[in-house]
């Protein structure tokens, strides 16, 4: 949720002009009052001003022009300076208005999102340092009235630029932390570290007040701590860093105790302050691509739990779906053996009473015939009844079922070779397992006997109990389909449907191996 302030400054519907009026009024009372506190180290309002226009609409900079002249008005009025003068123009309003065209320029008319990565970090520097630069001439010209040489020009104008600069540092990037409420969620150690940072270097610089010497050498180690804080804790962290080193130098400086060049503090500040938000900014983006990748893999996560609790479903109706089929064919089996069978062998019985009754030759001759019919008809029946369910499968087991039943008749039938290797417990699977087996065998050989090609096919089954849990048995299936080495054209490797929806039925694995003169389904799965 936005924080009241920050959403009022980044409005830019019509209306609203009381608040605004509020706001503004606030500007220019925050305004004389980082006046009071700028020195020769920084001016603050430049900061305060920097802010400001970076995180308001174009459209509301009205109000930040009255709210900067009136504070420049205000504190002219009360040192008895003139407001309607040239100076007052040049020093009191066309800073302002350097540094609403250089934001304008960079950022455009839309308030500027928060700093989400390196390179809008130091679009926002650079936005600083071209507004300092562009102000500090004017400034000079109108200030200073002394002669000076070239380099000593040079040099004044650098100070103006190192002031400005300065208070953008320590003050712009703490504001929009603190209007974002970046520091109501700070991470633990947060305080420590920064407290740590200000011992060392309060340390450092009171070593320099015993050993000015020592500026050249140890001057940096200072500053150096700020980096660790933009590291650890992103931009914000660097910022109310940045301002803290600040207000001990001006602390220290205003007291006395330090008495290194204040060019060189502002110089070693600028250049470290910069670098550390920089570097907080990256940080910061890397944090937030980690925090949106754990999400994305959170998300990801639940979608794969959904995943596999749909897949289990789908297992779960499909081993219902088999169990059903299964069901169907074995009662259709019983029922076609019942009408069926029993009609045919009650006919089969009564053309054979009735050759008792016939005398001519050709009676017999017919009598015959259709006895045969009738002996074709069973003989397709009873093997119609065992592709639906062979009765050995119950009776005699899956062993004896594979290597003595219908599948070896049809391979013989077909001419093809048929050889099967059994390992292990085969006959103590559950009856689930028993079914699945069967019936992709089964469609294995009705693949075989499709194809005048095949001239071996080769079945061998092993059957071994889990080491993790003994109750549940690993089943492990190997079909080769053998091809004549004299086909031209041999089929394109494909699984099988019926065997897959089986090994789907099971929670299974299939794979397809070639093979030199042929192919191999490979299946596995355990039972449950």
């Amino acid at each position: 949720m936005v924080w009241q302030p920050l959403a009022l400054l980044q409005d830019s519907a019509p209306g609203r002009n009381l608040r605004w009026a509020v706001v503004a009024l606030v500007a220019l009372l925050a305004w004389l009052a980082f006046e009071q506190l700028s020195a020769q180290l920084w001016f603050l309002p430049a900061g305060l001003r920097l802010a400001l226009l970076w995180l308001t609409p174009t459209r509301r900079w009205g109000w930040l022009a009255a709210s900067e002249v009136g504070a420049q008005a205000t504190k002219s009025l009360i040192l008895g300076y003139g407001l309607f003068t040239t100076t007052f123009l040049a020093v009191c309003v066309a800073p302002w208005l350097i540094y609403a065209a250089v934001v304008f320029v960079i950022r455009g008319p839309l308030p500027a999102p928060i700093f989400e990565g390196p390179t809008r970090m130091l679009v926002f520097l650079v936005a600083g340092l071209l507004g300092a630069a562009g102000v500090s001439p004017l400034l000079w010209m109108f200030l200073v009235t002394v002669p000076m040489s070239t380099a000593d020009t040079l040099a004044s104008m650098f100070a103006f630029m190192y002031g400005d600069l300065i208070g953008q540092l320590v003050l712009a990037p703490l504001l929009i932390a603190m209007l974002h409420c970046l520091y109501a969620r700070r991470r633990s150690g947060f305080w420590r570290d920064l407290g740590l940072v200000l011992v060392g270097a309060l340390c450092v610089f009171l070593l320099l007040q015993a050993y000015v010497g020592l500026a050249v050498y140890v001057l940096l180690l200072a500053f150096a701590p700020l980096f660790f804080l933009g590291f650890r804790h992103g931009w914000e962290g660097a910022a109310l860093g940045t301002a803290a080193v600040g207000v001990v130098i001006q602390a220290l400086v205003q007291g006395g105790l330090l008495t290194v060049s204040v060019t060189m503090l502002q110089l070693v500040l600028a250049v470290v302050g910069a670098g550390a938000l920089v570097l907080g900014a990256a940080s910061t983006a890397l944090r937030l691509s980690h925090e949106a990748l754990a999400l994305r893999h959170q998300e990801l996560a639940a979608k794969n739990d959904e995943l596999a609790a749909l897949a289990d479903e789908l297992r779960h109706v499909t081993q219902r779906l088999v169990r059903i089929e299964e069901q169907g064919q074995r009662e259709l089996a019983n029922e076609l053996d019942y009408e069926l069978g029993h009609a045919i062998h009650a006919l089969g019985t009564r053309i054979s009473l009735a050759f008792r009754d016939v005398r001519d030759e050709q009676g017999t001759r017919f009598l015959e015939s259709l006895r045969e019919q009738v002996r074709e008809i069973q003989d397709s029946l009873r093997r119609a009844l065992r592709q639906l369910r062979p009765p050995m499968l119950d009776s005699h087991g899956l062993r004896h079922a594979l290597e003595n039943g219908p599948l070896r008749e049809m391979l013989e039938d077909a001419g093809v070779g048929f050889e099967v290797q059994f390992s292990g417990g085969v006959d103590a699977l559950d009856d689930d397992a028993r079914t699945a087996v069967y019936r992709m065998c089964q469609a294995a050989v009705r693949e075989a006997v499709r194809l005048d090609m095949v001239r071996h096919f080769a079945l061998r089954l092993e059957v071994q109990p889990l080491p993790a849990s003994p109750q549940q048995q690993d089943v492990q299936l190997r079909v080769d389909i053998d091809y004549s080495p004299y086909a031209q054209h041999l089929p394109p490797m494909q699984p099988l449907p019926a065997i897959f929806d089986r090994v789907l039925a099971v929670h299974g694995r299939y794979q397809l191996e070639p093979l030199v003169h042929g192919q191999r389904h490979a299946v596995s799965f355990s039972t449950r």
